[in-house]
């Protein structure tokens, strides 16, 4: 939804009065980012429960303003021009429910939390997805997961929003889950909560997948986690890499000598920078390749 004209902070305050979450004008969306890049967003919310979120839908609607559903600030790039809409951040949506065969997760809660509550009870079929710094709710959104499995594997039922404020429960089916993708992007959907079907078919060593990323990912620097989304047949990062992009550096945006489809913030970096590192990337490599690279991670702003 795009808006007709930025909100006077009169207005922002008339929202914070019908809301029971925490609201915050002008925020630094770096300081709520994993990239640590971006402006400031007019209004950032975090909602207590359903009934906030749906207040904060009408409020947009009422006033035609744009929105957009933060998690933990994994996979996504802010403009340096901040973004005149509202944030709506699922952090304090949080619980966890276990029933026969299954556990039901809220949203916000992060996938570390998701994983020690299923491994305290004895299922370690989630545990591919340990590392990946996310919440449930965008990890559902972006299908996340490894080559060998992904999040839509063990999803039974979503818990969804639509625009207009009507609670939807969504099948797996119903979700359209696809490499790194899934039909709640493409409506605007917003997650409230997850079902996971657990059955321990499929048991993953929790420990050794997180030495594993720890070998092969920078960790050291902040990052947005995987720039783009492997071709059919391909590595993005074996791609990047063959293209001698290793090191390449703008400003203080650089990609990783480690893992070549991240791109860290050396400290200090814009998003202007790692928007020009993601432009020549993509172009050298569809010039070597033919292979144009589409992103994975999300760019926000104005």
């Amino acid at each position: 939804m795009r808006e007709d004209k930025r909100l006077s902070a009169e207005l922002w305050e008339e929202f914070r009065s019908l809301v029971t979450g925490e609201v915050f004008l002008h925020a630094e969306m770096a300081r709520h980012t994993t990239m640590q890049t971006g402006g400031a967003a007019a209004c950032l919310f975090y909602p207590q429960h359903t009934t906030d979120i749906k207040q904060a839908l009408a409020f947009c609607a009422r006033h035609r303003q744009r929105y957009f559903v933060l998690g933990n600030g994994s996979n996504l790039l802010f403009l340096d021009s901040g973004y005149s809409g509202l944030v709506i951040a699922t952090s304090q949506l949080r619980g966890l429910q276990f029933e026969k065969d299954g556990l039901t997760a809220w949203a916000g809660e992060t996938i570390n939390s998701l994983l020690d509550a299923a491994n305290t009870f004895g299922y370690h079929e989630l545990n591919f997805l340990a590392g990946i710094p996310g919440t449930v709710g965008g990890a559902v959104v972006m299908n996340a997961g490894i080559p060998q499995a992904s999040i839509s594997d063990v999803v039974s039922e979503v818990a969804v929003l639509d625009r207009s404020g009507r609670v939807r429960v969504l099948s797996q089916s119903d979700c359209s889950f696809s490499y790194r993708h899934s039909r709640i992007r493409d409506d605007g959907l917003i997650v409230i909560w997850v079902r996971f079907n657990l059955t321990n078919k499929q048991r993953y060593d929790r420990r050794l997948l997180l030495a594993q990323r720890a070998i092969k990912q920078p960790l050291t620097y902040p990052s947005a986690g995987c720039v783009f989304v492997n071709p059919v047949g391909f590595s993005a990062g074996e791609l990047i890499e063959k293209a001698n992009l290793k090191g390449f550096t703008v400003g203080k945006a650089t990609v990783s000598t480690k893992h070549a489809n991240f791109i860290l913030n050396l400290g200090g970096a814009k998003s202007t920078d790692i928007l020009k590192v993601i432009d020549i990337t993509q172009k050298k490599v569809y010039k070597k390749f033919k292979i144009k690279l589409k992103l994975e991670i999300e760019i926000v702003g104005d």
